[in-house]
């Protein structure tokens, strides 16, 4: 059984570390397409209740009869 390999005897080899620049870079690029994303919620929700709105206004106008 010369094939066998006993795993607890091996050295482990860590893994490499990763720079921190490159993290913090991936971090600021997914902050900045976040608040983009943030932003155009904000404004597809706006253009969902203005249509709303208008779509109320019109229905209280056509029931008053004006």
């Amino acid at each position: 059984m010369s094939d066998v390999v006993d795993m607890d005897s091996r050295r482990r080899r860590e893994a490499a570390p990763v720079s921190d620049f490159w993290f913090a870079q991936v971090d600021l690029r997914l902050g900045r397409i976040e608040g983009m994303l943030e932003r155009l919620e904000r404004q597809v929700w706006l253009f969902v209740w203005a249509a709303l709105a208008i779509l109320v206004i019109e229905a209280l106008r056509a029931l008053a009869g004006v």
